[in-house]
């Protein structure tokens, strides 16, 4: 029914899923551990979009320009994505649990793990290390994520909120198999996703740099550069 990269994709969004269902019984058993690998997983969101997603945007804009369209309209979608999440989250406290953090946090990463399942669904390889590679930095990326939201919610985070992130991946799953992948949706996805992670990264994981273990941090940009030479071959 569907081709080998699209079984791939499935199965590797339905893996980046269990992360929004298990993180919260794996902080609780491991809060130190947690806490390190939520500045690795900072590390690797931006190792991740400046070493892989720009380039990939940079490839699609040659595409476009080949078709004679504006060949920085992607990066225009990235720098959107990074100023919409930035500035949302530059307008509340950080860590403030309160209708409008929750509303916020509700439409924005609702909103980013279904792009992210877009992204995803767009990979036409059939690389089994390509997708295993890629599952696993973008599953540690929202592990980080996670750990947030659920300092900042810990009750809903144990409730809906997990169910509702899950459910914005099948969504994004459910476009991407009803869009072609030289769709124009595919590219701006992509370029959204990477300005978004940039910001995930710089504000809502990373608030404090006085707080922010380096080394994890340092640790986790340098493998999400082998991952992206990994996944190039």
């Amino acid at each position: 029914m569907f081709d080998a990269s699209t079984y791939l994709a499935i199965t590797s969004i339905a893996v980046i899923g269990t992360v929004h269902v298990f993180c919260v019984s794996f902080y609780r058993r491991f809060p130190t551990l947690a806490g390190w690998l939520s500045d690795f997983s900072s590390g690797i969101g931006l190792g991740y979009a400046f070493l892989f997603l720009l380039p990939k945007i940079g490839e699609l804009s040659a595409d476009l320009a080949a078709n004679g369209k504006w060949e920085n309209s992607l990066f225009g979608y990235s720098l959107l994505g990074f100023l919409i999440y930035y500035l949302l989250e530059a307008s509340r406290d950080t860590g403030t649990d309160n209708r409008l953090s929750l509303g916020l946090d509700t439409v924005a990463l609702g909103t980013y793990n279904c792009l992210l399942a877009i992204t995803v669904m767009q990979t036409t390889g059939t690389s089994p290390e390509l997708y295993a590679v890629g599952t696993l930095a973008y599953s540690l990326h929202l592990f980080g994520v996670n750990i947030f939201l659920y300092k900042t919610h810990p009750g809903h985070m144990s409730g809906w909120l997990r169910a509702y992130f899950v459910a914005s991946l099948a969504v994004g799953i459910l476009i991407g198999l009803n869009a072609d992948k030289s769709s124009m949706i595919y590219s701006i996805a992509t370029g959204l996703t990477g300005g978004v992670i940039i910001a995930l990264s710089l504000r809502v994981k990373l608030p404090s740099f006085s707080a922010v273990n380096t080394k994890a941090l340092l640790i986790g940009v340098v493998f999400a550069a082998v991952a992206v030479e990994v996944t190039r071959y």
